[in-house]
């Protein structure tokens, strides 16, 4: 479907996070960073996994399963973190998938019956080749204030 002349598809990086499919829009991505060692902080939320040195800026790393009720993600081989575009804040995931196209068709909103935990964070669902993904709405998850601090990019 075409809106005045742009394409109304939009384009998502899907990743796992326990045996679950997720999606996070590409738009909202800087970049995808292999797993790189991740220094916890004493005393921090549980869905503060902890920091990172990206390149010389000191980046949080925020643990979206604990955060949507999965448990807590372990660092393992095959983990990497997205990092946010306009926040030095990431998130970690168990793995990397694909880059799917999607058409407006193909979504539904979540349904009100799904865990409090999940349908917090979450956006849509995307109904692909007989699989679910779920999408990852990047505002909320960087609306998360364990601190209860008046603007979220100060955690």
């Amino acid at each position: 479907m075409k809106r005045n002349g742009h394409d109304r598809q939009e384009r998502y990086i899907t990743f796992k996070l326990r045996d679950n499919l997720i999606g996070v829009n590409i738009l909202d991505i800087r970049e995808i960073v292999k797993q790189v060692s991740i220094f916890a902080v004493p005393q921090a939320p549980a869905a503060v996994k902890g920091l990172i040195n990206l390149r010389g800026q000191i980046m949080t790393v925020l643990d979206i399963g604990q955060l949507m009720g999965f448990g807590s993600t372990r660092v393992e081989e095959n983990s990497h973190v997205i990092v946010f575009k306009h926040r030095n804040a990431g998130f970690l995931v168990d793995r990397i998938g694909d880059l799917v196209v999607v058409d407006p068709s193909q979504t539904e909103p979540v349904p009100a019956n799904m865990d409090e935990g999940i349908k917090a964070y979450m956006d849509l669902l995307i109904y692909i080749k007989s699989q679910i993904i779920m999408t990852v709405n990047t505002s909320k998850i960087l609306a998360y204030n364990p601190l209860k601090l008046r603007h979220a990019e100060d955690f």
